[in-house]
């Protein structure tokens, strides 16, 4: 379970970055100092925590389907955030819409820095706990920014990186579920399987994929023709 937590930790860190490479400089440095001072001010709450404490907090149900409508929350909006991009929308209140989305850097990103905190004060724990989250909030703010234009050089196309984007949050939502299930099921398996009813979920997800890929594909096309 604690792998899963750590793979979904850092697909949200990537899609993080990613998302931060359609921000103008001063934006992007804005959102890098708004997650590095939210990390250090939780310095008092990570010292307080244990190793013990966070894998009992891992194997929570409750706990775990909490955090899993926030992930789902999270997804939604990313999700969103790729298709206003590509939409480009002409009206103000889609263009208000899709600088909202914009500036929402991903609600799971300031737990990961806090769990990367907790992580740093137990593997130090002979240092002054408060050098070591400034530490992290220099880090922070210098190697995020050098990723972020890392990934642009990478991917200079944008609508590669919302793709990318897109690809990540899907997975993101899909770990989700297998951390919130954590071994359990709602209901009692049975050896049956619907044929009817798989096939009808395969057509769906491949209709859904269709239409997805020839609307991205018509927006991308009239985009490339205004230019």
């Amino acid at each position: 379970m604690e792998t899963v937590v750590i793979l979904i930790m850092f697909m949200v860190g990537l899609s993080f970055v990613l998302k931060l490479t359609f921000m103008s400089p001063w934006q992007m440095l804005a959102e890098v100092v708004v997650l590095a001072l939210a990390t250090v001010s939780t310095t008092d709450i990570a010292i307080s925590q244990s190793k013990i404490q966070i894998s009992e907090w891992l194997q929570t149900p409750d706990l775990m389907l909490d955090l899993a409508v926030l992930l789902t929350l999270d997804v939604a909006l990313q999700i969103a955030f790729c298709l206003c991009m590509i939409s480009d929308p002409i009206k103000l209140k889609g263009r208000i819409v899709k600088n909202i989305l914009l500036f929402i850097p991903g609600l799971l990103i300031f737990p990961v820095a806090f769990y990367l905190l907790v992580q740093i004060i137990f593997s130090n724990a002979g240092m002054d706990f408060n050098n070591l989250s400034y530490s992290l909030g220099v880090a922070i703010t210098v190697l995020i920014p050098l990723l972020v234009y890392g990934a642009r050089y990478l991917l200079p196309e944008d609508s590669e990186r919302l793709e990318v984007i897109f690809y990540i949050n899907c997975i993101i939502g899909l770990l989700g579920i297998i951390a919130t299930v954590n071994g359990r099921t709602a209901t009692t398996g049975v050896n049956d399987v619907n044929i009817y009813s798989l096939l009808a979920i395969i057509g769906i997800a491949v209709i859904g994929s269709i239409i997805g890929l020839v609307l991205f594909r018509k927006n991308q096309n009239k985009h490339n023709n205004q230019l």
